[in-house]
């Protein structure tokens, strides 16, 4: 019998072949015409490349609504048909100039390759950063370890999308059966995995499912693309800046628990810093065709943003407030007349991604109009004073800790984790810094201005009329303009997304605050925000470092004149010492990344078990892990009911499970002890489904139906290390010793 890897490889090249010339195509396009970083080709590369798997997931959500039992081939075919005929017709276009182009890429490489002692410090310990996340990031990418937790019901979703093409079925957020919790996510990261899946023969599923199981992984590598575009775009491109955040990325705390199980997380992530490097380089200017276009834009972007996670309704509003504010503040600096209006402008294109954002939340709406809540899930609605519902609620819901209102400043080490990595602390404080200190330069520069006009109209005549007066910034005072510029962005994306952790939106009915402190992966979006703000800063910093020290020796006069001729280097290491910063900063960053010793929480310390793990590196955790439910799922008739302690067993089930904790289920928890045998044979349920260390210390075991479950024979409970079946059929007993010998 083939294993996973020789099944599956094959569709997963031809998927990887697909996405890497959508890829391409989207960065060739993006980069041809500077959009969203207009400063740089190799940024506006990065940023195209990086949506790639959100515009294949509106291509799938596109094709559901006008043709959903299109061919497969159609499905899958489109995009890179479309990519691949882009490609070819710019090929056949720049064939007359090809020798210009090759000359003007090596020109560009040689500039790229242009680095100072400090600048090659920081690539040597940016490249040993690589080489040893290398590995880890291409298990991460292929491995089937993300089969797990919530991201296995997802993908159970895709599943059933694949096999009836129905689109209502994701978007169904009252499920009266039982199979899911009715979540009120939109099924945006289903149907990314629907995209993968079809990638594949006539049957969908396991073993056939390595090309979806590869692009939940791949979308690692499209976050890394959109923080890097990001970087260029903020830094503007300074080498060492850039450098040290790839290096800053490794330590974001806990993005390995979310890579791992809950990429969810992940994908909503990518779709923030997407939206972040689309806002950071838009400018709401232009005729009206052109606002409409960037009007459409936005409510585009924001309706990707918020599909992708619940928790992006209490973050994507901040990064467009943020853009908002930051649009008016750089009109400002630039004393154009017409910051007022550069507001209005900003607002209405806001509110157009308001209204993405509202159309994407739709489904939380639609849980509160119903229920009366806006839970992620619809889990359990019934109230009951059954012994183990006061500890589920504790574990799960985790009363204490999202009740509870924080007071910032004394919990801002828990909330930005400064016991566990430097980033969220200093991000927080430059963030701080730098948004002071622009404020101050844009202060200072206005006044400035404006004395620079009362000298000039005072001496201009006045009898013909009212004079007006220009001022123009020459090449100095516009590269200022843009390091404001990106300071400004950078603090305010970093203390916008900090408010929901703050308490600042806390209510007596909800806490966010306590909500994002508890689950800490929820504050992955911060993190990356605080890592550009600490690159950014810096860059900003080394770039006025010249002007300040010609400051300081214009002011110290004769005692700096002395000093420099007693110390003759000084002025070189003066003028080194940003460049040295950074390299020293590089050096730190890997040193706290890679250390094995204390509480180093990096990418790569907790990556290493991807490496160690004999399960993950033979990539057959998945077989390992859900064997037992895989092969009763193949003993299961369609009129019996197997019940589900997790969502998370749904996809090795594919869709025939029923979840305990699901309102038409619950109740049998509830039941007294002598009543359970037979309201579970009027249910019809063949087995019940769970792990031993999960339940067996949890409010699971407070039930009488686990008294009850624990109460039937020993050949009727069936373990296997990871997994354990009730069989409450003891014909299945037999069938299932038989189906589990033939699959060793």
């Amino acid at each position: 019998m083939l294993d996973w890897l020789a099944v599956g490889n094959g569709w997963r090249n031809l998927y990887l072949a697909s996405v890497a010339l959508q890829a391409l195509a989207l960065g060739t396009l993006f980069a041809r015409r500077r959009l969203w970083v207009r400063g740089s080709r190799a940024g506006a590369f990065l940023a195209g490349a990086s949506i790639t798997p959100l515009l294949e997931m509106l291509w799938m959500l596109l094709i559901s609504l006008l043709w959903p039992f299109a061919p497969k081939a159609v499905y899958i075919g489109v995009p890179p048909a479309l990519a691949g005929g882009y490609l070819l017709w710019q090929g056949v276009r720049c064939l007359p100039r090809f020798a210009p182009l090759v000359r003007r890429g090596a020109a560009w490489l040689r500039r790229a390759l242009r680095l100072d002692r400090p600048a090659i410090v920081s690539l040597c310990f940016t490249l040993a950063m690589a080489i040893l996340l290398g590995p880890i990031v291409v298990r991460t990418v292929t491995s089937a370890n993300v089969a797990q937790a919530d991201a296995a019901e997802y993908m159970s979703l895709g599943l059933r999308f694949c096999e009836d093409r129905d689109l209502g079925g994701l978007l169904e957020k009252d499920d009266q059966t039982g199979h899911f919790r009715g979540h009120s996510h939109f099924p945006s990261m289903e149907l990314y995995m629907a995209y993968g899946l079809m990638h594949t023969g006539d049957t969908y599923g396991y073993p056939y499912d390595k090309p979806m199981m590869t692009g939940v992984g791949l979308i690692t590598l499209f976050l890394l693309s959109a923080f890097g575009a990001l970087l260029i775009r903020l830094t503007r491109g300074n080498r060492r800046w850039i450098l040290l955040g790839l290096l800053l990325f490794n330590l974001v705390p806990n993005y390995v628990y979310a890579v791992i199980s809950a990429p969810r997380d992940n994908w909503r992530c990518l779709a923030l810093l997407a939206t972040a490097v689309a806002l950071t380089g838009l400018q709401p200017d232009g005729g009206f065709k052109t606002y409409l276009g960037k009007l459409a834009l936005v409510t585009v972007l924001c309706f990707t943003a918020m599909s992708t996670h619940v928790v992006s309704f209490v973050v994507l509003p901040f990064i467009v407030i943020a853009w908002v504010a930051l649009v008016w503040l750089e009109s400002l600096y630039r004393s154009e007349k017409r910051a007022g209006r550069t507001l209005l402008r900003a607002s209405g294109l806001a509110l157009g991604g308001a209204a993405g954002t509202l159309v994407a939340y739709a489904g939380n709406l639609w849980c509160y109009v119903q229920w009366g809540e806006m839970s992620p899930w619809r889990l359990m609605t019934t109230f009951t004073g059954a012994p183990w519902y006061q500890m589920y609620m504790q574990t799960e819901y985790k009363l204490e800790e999202t009740t509870t209102h924080l007071n910032f400043w004394q919990a801002k080490y828990d909330i930005v984790m400064a016991y566990a990595t430097p980033v969220g602390l200093w991000g927080l404080r430059l963030a701080l810094l730098g948004l002071l200190t622009a404020l101050a330069v844009l202060i200072v520069r206005r006044v400035k201005a404006r004395r620079t006009i009362r000298a000039l109209t005072a001496s201009l005549p006045t009898e013909n009329g009212p004079v007006a007066v220009f001022l123009t910034q020459g090449r100095e005072g516009r590269e200022r303009a843009e390091r404001v510029g990106a300071v400004m962005a950078c603090a305010l994306l970093t203390l916008f997304t900090l408010a929901p952790m703050s308490g600042l939106l806390d209510t007596k009915l909800y806490s966010f605050s306590g909500s994002f402190l508890t689950m800490q992966r929820y504050t992955l979006q911060w993190f990356l925000f605080a890592c550009v703000t600490i690159a950014t800063v810096g860059a900003a910093v080394e770039a006025e470092w010249p002007a300040l020290l010609g400051w300081c020796r214009r002011v110290g006069g004769k005692p700096v004149a002395a000093l420099r001729a007693r110390f003759t280097r000084a002025g070189l290491w003066a003028r080194q010492a940003p460049a040295l910063l950074c390299a020293l900063l590089c050096v730190l960053a890997f040193w706290q990344g890679t250390k094995e010793s204390g509480y180093a929480n990096s990418f790569y310390r907790y990556g290493r078990p991807l490496l160690t793990d004999e399960s993950t590196a033979l990539d057959n955790s998945f077989r390992a892990r859900y064997d037992l439910l895989m092969q009763l799922e193949k003993l299961i008739s369609e009129d019996r009911k197997v019940l589900l302690t997790r969502p998370g067993y749904q996809y090795a089930m594919r869709g025939k499970g029923y979840l305990l904790t699901s309102n038409p289920i619950v109740s049998i928890m509830n039941l007294p002890l002598d009543e359970v045998p037979a309201a579970l044979a009027a249910m019809n349920v063949a087995a019940v489904c769970s792990e031993p260390d999960f339940w067996d210390e949890r409010y699971y075991a407070l039930s009488t139906l686990s008294a009850y479950l624990n109460s039937l024979p020993a050949d009727q409970i069936v373990q296997d290390g990871q997994m354990r079946v009730y069989l409450l059929d003891p014909a299945l007993v037999g069938k299932l010793t038989v189906a589990l010998a033939d699959a060793t």
